[in-house]
């Protein structure tokens, strides 16, 4: 409701606009002329060229932040994966090394042989 108000305001603007300035102006653009254009087209038809234009380059500047982001999230995602594949990989040396440890102890923790 809001975007509508804002635009019947900026509609109305536009309109008061264009009854003050309907003096012709002829536009030249390299070999072309526009005769008899009026005023308020030149300046209204400026205004939205100039929205235009920053809405491509705010286009531009969203994807390339979204990629940026993309980029970060894959990383992330990565990172993730390898710590949980590392994890797994000590809790597998872990139980290797328990059953190790039960199969074949340690010589410090075998009985001592004394030699008679």
């Amino acid at each position: 409701m809001l975007v509508l108000i804002v635009g019947v305001i900026f509609g109305l603007a536009i309109g008061y606009f264009a009854t003050q300035n309907t003096t012709p102006v002829t536009i030249r653009v390299a070999e072309y002329a526009f005769e008899d254009v009026p005023l308020y087209l030149v300046i209204v038809g400026s205004l939205f060229v100039g929205l235009f234009t920053a809405w491509i380059l705010y286009l531009a500047r969203s994807v390339s932040s979204r990629l940026t982001v993309y980029e970060k999230d894959q990383a992330v995602r990565r990172a993730r994966q390898t710590a949980a594949d590392l994890e797994m990989r000590v809790q597998e040396l872990q139980a290797e090394n328990a059953e190790l440890k039960t199969n074949h102890p340690f010589p410090s923790e075998s009985p001592h042989r004394t030699l008679s």
